[in-house]
């Protein structure tokens, strides 16, 4: 199964794996499942974005970068923070489910955090990291618009489909599919702004940050 994984930090794997180990228990769950959702925020956006874009030379299109992580993150930890809280064990639980079927094996037996990804989507993104290191030209119109999918299949994994593990009300079920939205609308303006002026140099900081994230 191809999938999309970063390697999480000690704390946002820990909390998985506790919350997988107390899933029964009587004590409340929610918030491990709430420090869990916050800690993945911040990790995916620093796997996905910030890692590449660190070894960008300083440029509009590093600023770009870096003010489209911020906006994600602060975005996503508000919206977390009025969707989640005091919540039974039994709502929990279908958190702490989605949260497992988060964590992936890669072929190297190390743990990573992330959701499956269509087949042809990782072909064609790992096809083009190769053809970038090998020193090839590529389209980059059709580069840009892998990662759109990609970014819509993210945020529908971790935003509309964990959202759905939280027994939200209509309004707040509304406030959750307005975040993502933008979310998503601000990473489609963000690519287009940044994928066609990518320079060689920039183009092989994104192959070497992202090529160990796909897997198939």
């Amino acid at each position: 199964m191809p999938f999309f994984g970063f390697i999480p930090s000690e704390s946002l794997l820990g909390t998985i794996e506790t919350a997988h180990s107390k899933k029964n228990s009587s004590e409340p769950l929610y918030p491990l499942r709430d420090k869990t959702a916050l800690l993945i925020n911040d990790e995916i956006i620093d796997a996905t974005i910030l890692g590449p874009v660190r070894l960008f030379p300083a440029s509009d299109k590093r600023d770009t970068a870096e003010k489209l992580a911020g906006y994600v993150k602060s975005t996503v930890a508000v919206l977390l923070k009025q969707l989640l809280g005091k919540a039974s064990n039994d709502v929990v639980q279908q958190s702490i489910e989605f949260s497992e079927r988060s964590l992936f094996t890669d072929a190297s037996g190390a743990k990573r955090v992330g959701e499956s990804l269509d087949h042809s989507l990782v072909v064609n993104l790992k096809s083009a990291y190769s053809d970038i290191k090998a020193g090839n030209d590529i389209n980059k119109p059709a580069f840009a618009e892998l990662y759109k999918q990609f970014a819509e299949a993210t945020v529908r994994h971790f935003m509309n489909d964990f959202n759905k593990t939280l027994d939200l009300g209509m309004i707040k079920r509304k406030a959750a599919d307005i975040g993502s939205a933008a979310v998503i609308k601000a990473i489609h303006i963000a690519i287009d702004k940044i994928f066609p002026n990518l320079t060689k140099e920039e183009l092989g900081a994104l192959a070497e940050a992202h090529d160990v994230l796909f897997h198939h």
